[in-house]
């Protein structure tokens, strides 16, 4: 349960959607922000690991 920031009236999760919340008294509806993973290295270790492969097709 939490408070509309249109109306400050109170608002439920929607059964419907998830990460979603609606307001009761003026139907507003708003998405909660969702948590960032942490990128870590995987990302650029995988882009590393792409250009080399595409390195290796050009070397043949």
């Amino acid at each position: 349960m939490g408070q509309c920031p249109q109306c400050g009236g109170n608002a439920h999760p929607d059964p419907e959607h998830s990460g979603v919340m609606r307001c009761l008294t003026c139907w507003n509806v708003w998405t909660l922000p969702r948590e960032q993973p942490c990128p870590g290295y995987r990302p650029t270790l995988n882009a590393a690991l792409r250009k080399l492969g595409e390195y290796r097709n050009l070397r043949r």
